[in-house]
């Protein structure tokens, strides 16, 4: 009889095999009638010779999952399955410990006698037909994690095999080592306003569909988020691509909004899907939020927290949509807005007149294209939320004055941003695609505002280009371009209160870490990296092949050595 110490030593290999699979098999079986709950995928691991036998006993079906309301769950949460392609998906953890293909527990429920993986290479541990070592059951768990590790980054889909007493249906199942967001909708509700009510004719009138979502993500332990959500889509150039950007709101069961925290990043009701398309590296957005989160972490009396961004893989009503960027924007909960504070949104390049913000505040409008009040939302009257803008435009635009410019900004913010816009080449964000929050304070103007960036995609060399055959996309190689509101570059030129040697210090100081080549570089490369070895990025090139992604950063990693050269010349004339 062999034992399991035997069978752990490795001292008779055919009767480990034999005793291996006899162990497995009984274990899909055991599985089935007790319900006792498996812990990984070995449990449900059978030969190939008995997934054959499972099938040649049953007929097939390509409805059997659907008739018997079976699936995978993991710890009583179904696995997100897209029907189109005839697989699961299961989010895996790829850090290096030992358990960190580990969910929970993976089972299967529904109206079926079993289920079985059939075993393969990636299961086995074998590596170019050879059988892997097990002298050394340390060495032996090793192996299996290395395949494994091998099966999430080359996409490797498992067979998989649910049966009753006389039906089979095959599926696929592939692990992804990003977490997986499954969206399902119950209902759409189109929005309708009367012109007249032009903000929420513009800027509400998307249809907002409301459902679930639920949230895989592999830390020890597992974790599994499921939530009320409310979603619609969003974006401006990006609303005409195939691949959809969506914002949405988190919903308790009585559909109220309800904070929560998403992969580590801060507990919010409100998140945005960044789909990410055009960019064929899919790393701009993340490394350029990134550094800014880096240049904003230093010690100020005022708050430039911009939003945060960690990738996953999303499936909508059973419809694989590949790669996503979930966002954690900028609002009043990042920022601890409260009591006067105000937030406004810049959408695009050209600023309104004295007049139409006049217009906007006799109107009790919150928008004044392009500038939208994002916070607060609820008031009676509008006139004192646009007060603080209308001093600012005033101050920069209508009636320059460069003190009262400086009276009500930060110059530490200002250099921030001018840098890091220069830095991140940032052509969609020197004049749009900012938040500017107002607090009230005791100066002259009576508020000081703070300048945040958002929306990062065109960013080192990407630009826009009227090209729909593109997705309206070109690459500038042209490294010596100044992406810089002219009032703001300006402000450090005439040196208004010393600033310009503050620019100065502050471009010095960053690029001795922050903004070094080898720190961006590095940046890019990691979530270059964590997308290839996830297996997302080839899956997302398959979704959307017309994109043409692109895993090689040579020319990205170029353009940021030849940017900074560029820029340490150009900070030294302030």
């Amino acid at each position: 009889m062999i034992t399991l110490q035997q069978i752990k030593k490795g001292k008779d290999k055919y009767g480990v095999v034999l005793l291996f699979s006899l162990m497995l098999l009984a274990a899909v079986y055991i599985c089935a009638l007790s319900g006792e709950k498996s812990k990984n995928l070995w449990d449900y691991a059978v030969e190939k010779g008995q997934w054959e036998q499972i099938a040649e006993q049953r007929r097939a079906s390509q409805t059997l999952l659907q008739d018997s309301q079976g699936g995978l769950f993991i710890s009583g949460y179904e696995l997100p399955y897209v029907k189109e392609e005839n697989r699961f998906y299961l989010s895996v953890c790829m850090n290096d410990s030992n358990d960190w293909y580990f969910p929970d527990s993976l089972d299967f429920y529904g109206q079926l006698k079993g289920f079985a993986i059939c075993e393969d290479e990636y299961l086995t541990g074998e590596t170019n037909g050879k059988q892997k070592s097990v002298n050394a059951p340390d060495q032996e768990e090793k192996d299996r994690i290395e395949k494994l590790k091998d099966a999430v980054r080359e996409g490797h889909e498992f067979r998989v095999i649910f049966y009753t007493g006389d039906a089979y249906q095959q599926a696929g199942l592939v692990l992804t080592g990003l977490p997986v967001v499954a969206i399902t909708t119950s209902r759409e509700e189109p929005r309708e306003y009367p012109i007249e009510e032009i903000d929420d004719y513009v800027y509400n009138s998307e249809t907002r569909y409301y459902g679930n979502v639920t949230i895989f993500q592999a830390t020890k332990p597992y974790q599994i988020l499921k939530r009320g959500i409310c979603y619609h889509e969003r974006g401006q150039t990006s609303s005409v691509f195939s691949k959809k950007s969506y914002a949405l709101k988190l919903l308790d069961e009585q559909e109220q909004g309800v904070s929560t925290s998403l992969f580590g990043m801060e507990s919010s009701e409100k998140w945005k899907l960044n789909a990410m398309y055009s960019d064929v590296s899919k790393i701009r957005d993340k490394t350029s939020l990134e550094i800014w989160k880096e240049i904003a972490g230093q010690d100020y009396e005022f708050d430039e927290s911009g939003a945060e961004m960690e990738y996953c893989e999303v499936i909508l009503d059973g419809e694989y949509l590949g790669l996503y960027g979930m966002m954690l924007p900028i609002n009043e909960d990042t920022l601890g807005l409260g009591g006067e504070d105000v937030l406004y949104k810049i959408l695009d390049w050209e600023m309104p007149s004295a007049e139409d913000i006049q217009a906007s505040v006799e109107q009790n409008y919150e928008v004044c294209y392009p500038i939208r009040i994002r916070y607060p939302e609820d008031f009676v009257t509008v006139e004192p939320l646009w007060e603080p803008m209308k001093i600012y435009l005033s101050a920069k635009y209508w009636a320059p004055d460069m003190g009262l410019y400086a009276d009500m900004t930060y110059p530490d913010n200002l250099a921030d941003y001018l840098i890091y816009i220069q830095a991140v080449a940032g052509y969609d964000n020197y004049l749009k695609n900012t938040y500017v929050a107002a607090t009230p304070a005791g100066n002259v103007s009576g508020y000081k505002m703070v300048t945040i960036p958002w929306d990062m995609n065109f960013t080192f060399g990407d630009c826009y280009a009227y090209d729909p055959e593109h997705n309206y996309l070109q690459f500038n190689a042209d490294t010596s371009v100044n992406y810089v509101e002219p009032v703001l570059e300006d402000y450090f030129r005439q040196n208004v209160g010393g600033s310009a040697e503050l620019l100065k210090r502050k471009w010095q100081s960053y690029r001795k870490d922050i903004l070094s080549e080898e720190h961006i570089i590095r940046i890019m490369q990691e979530n270059r990296n964590v997308l290839v070895q996830s297996g997302a990025f080839e899956r997302e090139s398959q979704k959307w092949p017309e994109v043409d992604n692109e895993t090689d950063l040579t020319m990205l990693e170029d353009y940021v050595r030849e940017r900074l050269n560029y820029l340490d010349g150009y900070f030294a004339q302030f």
